[in-house]
Protein backbone atom coordinates (compact mmCIF):
# COMPACT_ATOMS: atom_id res chain seq x y z
CA UNK A 1 0.00 0.00 0.00
CA UNK A 2 1.02 3.73 -0.39
CA UNK A 3 2.49 5.64 2.43
CA UNK A 4 -0.17 8.50 3.04
CA UNK A 5 1.63 10.95 4.81
CA UNK A 6 -0.72 14.43 7.23
CA UNK A 7 0.62 16.66 9.28
CA UNK A 8 1.04 14.71 12.53
CA UNK A 9 0.61 11.17 10.78
CA UNK A 10 2.25 8.67 8.43
CA UNK A 11 -0.25 5.96 6.91
CA UNK A 12 2.05 3.05 5.89
CA UNK A 13 2.06 -0.35 5.61
CA UNK A 14 1.34 -2.96 8.61
CA UNK A 15 4.10 -5.36 9.70
CA UNK A 16 4.41 -8.11 11.59
CA UNK A 17 6.39 -5.82 14.08
CA UNK A 18 3.58 -3.75 15.09
CA UNK A 19 1.78 -6.81 16.97
CA UNK A 20 2.93 -5.17 20.48
CA UNK A 21 1.25 -1.75 20.03
CA UNK A 22 -1.94 -3.67 18.25
CA UNK A 23 -2.21 -5.83 20.92
CA UNK A 24 -1.98 -3.10 23.57
CA UNK A 25 -4.99 -1.56 22.33
CA UNK A 26 -7.04 -4.37 20.78
CA UNK A 27 -7.46 -5.91 24.09
CA UNK A 28 -8.85 -2.81 25.63
CA UNK A 29 -12.40 -3.04 26.69
CA UNK A 30 -13.50 0.11 25.06
CA UNK A 31 -11.51 -0.01 21.95
CA UNK A 32 -13.07 -3.15 19.72
CA UNK A 33 -16.92 -3.47 20.89
CA UNK A 34 -17.27 0.44 19.33
CA UNK A 35 -16.04 -0.64 16.06
CA UNK A 36 -17.71 -4.26 16.20
CA UNK A 37 -15.28 -6.56 17.14
CA UNK A 38 -14.58 -8.52 20.49
CA UNK A 39 -11.55 -7.42 22.71
CA UNK A 40 -8.67 -9.46 21.89
CA UNK A 41 -8.19 -11.84 24.06
CA UNK A 42 -3.86 -12.90 23.61
CA UNK A 43 -0.95 -11.97 21.68
CA UNK A 44 -1.55 -15.18 19.58
CA UNK A 45 -5.21 -13.73 18.26
CA UNK A 46 -3.69 -10.34 17.65
CA UNK A 47 -1.06 -12.10 15.24
CA UNK A 48 -3.03 -14.26 13.35
CA UNK A 49 -5.75 -10.99 12.87
CA UNK A 50 -2.26 -8.77 12.09
CA UNK A 51 -1.51 -11.57 9.36
CA UNK A 52 -4.72 -11.40 8.07
CA UNK A 53 -4.85 -7.56 7.63
CA UNK A 54 -1.26 -7.54 6.25
CA UNK A 55 -2.44 -10.37 3.35
CA UNK A 56 -5.77 -8.29 2.35
CA UNK A 57 -3.84 -5.12 1.78
CA UNK A 58 -6.89 -3.05 2.70
CA UNK A 59 -5.48 -1.34 5.96
CA UNK A 60 -2.97 0.96 7.02
CA UNK A 61 -1.38 1.33 10.34
CA UNK A 62 -1.69 4.91 12.11
CA UNK A 63 1.30 6.27 13.65
CA UNK A 64 2.54 9.49 14.47
CA UNK A 65 5.73 11.38 13.06
CA UNK A 66 7.51 11.41 15.73
CA UNK A 67 7.11 7.76 16.57
CA UNK A 68 6.68 4.79 13.97
CA UNK A 69 4.40 2.79 17.38
CA UNK A 70 1.18 1.77 16.01
CA UNK A 71 -1.71 3.79 16.99
CA UNK A 72 -4.53 2.43 15.18
CA UNK A 73 -5.47 1.67 11.91
CA UNK A 74 -7.54 2.64 8.94
CA UNK A 75 -8.45 1.06 5.95
CA UNK A 76 -10.62 1.45 2.48
CA UNK A 77 -12.32 -2.15 2.48
CA UNK A 78 -14.20 -3.41 -0.59
CA UNK A 79 -16.79 -5.16 1.72
CA UNK A 80 -18.69 -6.92 -0.60
CA UNK A 81 -19.42 -7.73 -4.60
CA UNK A 82 -21.79 -4.98 -4.62
CA UNK A 83 -19.49 -2.57 -3.70
CA UNK A 84 -16.35 -4.12 -5.83
CA UNK A 85 -18.93 -3.31 -9.38
CA UNK A 86 -20.42 -0.05 -8.13
CA UNK A 87 -16.64 0.92 -7.72
CA UNK A 88 -17.29 1.96 -3.96
CA UNK A 89 -15.81 1.40 -0.59
CA UNK A 90 -16.48 1.48 3.00
CA UNK A 91 -13.87 3.40 5.43
CA UNK A 92 -13.44 2.20 8.45
CA UNK A 93 -10.87 3.10 11.77
CA UNK A 94 -9.75 2.44 15.12
CA UNK A 95 -7.75 4.40 17.38
CA UNK A 96 -6.21 3.82 20.15
CA UNK A 97 -8.11 5.48 23.29
CA UNK A 98 -4.90 7.86 24.61
CA UNK A 99 -4.97 9.63 21.33
CA UNK A 100 -8.93 10.29 21.30
CA UNK A 101 -10.15 13.83 21.31
CA UNK A 102 -7.30 15.27 19.11
CA UNK A 103 -8.54 15.11 15.73
CA UNK A 104 -6.17 12.54 14.37
CA UNK A 105 -8.80 10.12 12.75
CA UNK A 106 -10.40 13.03 10.92
CA UNK A 107 -7.21 14.05 9.63
CA UNK A 108 -6.40 10.20 8.45
CA UNK A 109 -9.76 9.77 7.21
CA UNK A 110 -9.44 13.23 5.18
CA UNK A 111 -6.00 11.61 3.59
CA UNK A 112 -7.55 8.52 2.63
CA UNK A 113 -10.79 9.97 1.17
CA UNK A 114 -8.22 12.05 -1.11
CA UNK A 115 -6.46 9.01 -1.89
CA UNK A 116 -9.17 6.87 -2.67
CA UNK A 117 -10.75 9.31 -5.01
CA UNK A 118 -7.96 10.76 -6.23
CA UNK A 119 -5.38 7.73 -6.74
CA UNK A 120 -7.93 5.19 -6.78
CA UNK A 121 -10.42 7.03 -8.55
CA UNK A 122 -13.51 5.28 -6.43
CA UNK A 123 -16.56 6.61 -6.96
CA UNK A 124 -18.59 7.02 -3.58
CA UNK A 125 -16.77 6.05 -0.38
CA UNK A 126 -19.05 5.11 2.77
CA UNK A 127 -18.45 4.89 6.22
CA UNK A 128 -20.98 3.53 8.99
CA UNK A 129 -21.37 3.37 12.78
CA UNK A 130 -22.88 1.94 15.79
CA UNK A 131 -25.84 3.91 16.62
CA UNK A 132 -24.51 4.24 20.09
CA UNK A 133 -21.26 5.65 19.08
CA UNK A 134 -21.69 9.14 19.02
CA UNK A 135 -17.53 9.33 18.69
CA UNK A 136 -17.93 7.61 15.49
CA UNK A 137 -20.33 9.72 13.80
CA UNK A 138 -18.51 13.04 14.98
CA UNK A 139 -15.80 11.64 13.09
CA UNK A 140 -18.09 11.21 10.04
CA UNK A 141 -19.88 13.98 10.61
CA UNK A 142 -16.74 16.46 10.52
CA UNK A 143 -14.91 14.40 7.39
CA UNK A 144 -19.07 15.76 5.17
CA UNK A 145 -20.60 12.00 4.71
CA UNK A 146 -24.13 12.46 4.53
CA UNK A 147 -26.29 10.44 6.23
CA UNK A 148 -27.36 7.49 3.86
CA UNK A 149 -29.54 4.64 5.55
CA UNK A 150 -29.63 2.78 9.06
CA UNK A 151 -28.94 -1.06 8.41
CA UNK A 152 -28.30 -4.38 10.23
CA UNK A 153 -25.18 -5.52 10.80
CA UNK A 154 -23.67 -8.54 12.87
CA UNK A 155 -21.87 -7.59 15.63
CA UNK A 156 -19.11 -9.64 17.47
CA UNK A 157 -20.52 -12.44 15.80
CA UNK A 158 -23.52 -12.36 17.76
CA UNK A 159 -26.49 -10.15 16.96
CA UNK A 160 -27.06 -7.79 14.99
CA UNK A 161 -27.20 -4.05 15.71
CA UNK A 162 -27.89 -1.40 13.11
CA UNK A 163 -25.40 0.60 11.67
CA UNK A 164 -26.09 4.13 10.69
CA UNK A 165 -24.36 4.55 6.67
CA UNK A 166 -22.95 7.22 5.69
CA UNK A 167 -21.71 8.18 2.17
CA UNK A 168 -20.06 10.59 -0.03
CA UNK A 169 -19.53 10.57 -3.82
CA UNK A 170 -16.59 11.98 -5.53
CA UNK A 171 -18.33 15.17 -6.34
CA UNK A 172 -19.34 15.75 -3.17
CA UNK A 173 -15.65 15.26 -2.07
CA UNK A 174 -14.69 17.92 -5.06
CA UNK A 175 -17.33 20.25 -3.65
CA UNK A 176 -16.14 20.03 0.06
CA UNK A 177 -12.55 20.32 -0.89
CA UNK A 178 -13.39 23.90 -3.16
CA UNK A 179 -16.00 24.92 -0.23
CA UNK A 180 -12.75 24.59 2.21
CA UNK A 181 -9.83 26.04 -0.04
CA UNK A 182 -12.50 29.27 -0.84
CA UNK A 183 -11.96 30.00 3.40
CA UNK A 184 -8.16 30.07 2.72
Amino acid sequence: MKTLITKRLILRDLALRDVQDLFAYAKKPNIGPMAGWSPHKNIKETAKILKLLIREQEVWGITTKTDDALIGTIGLHVRNFENAVENRREIGYVLDDKYWGQGLIVEACFKVLDYGFNALGLDEIMCGHMVSNTQSKRVIEKCGFRYLKTEKREYMDKEDIDVMVYHMTKRDYKELIDHDNTKT
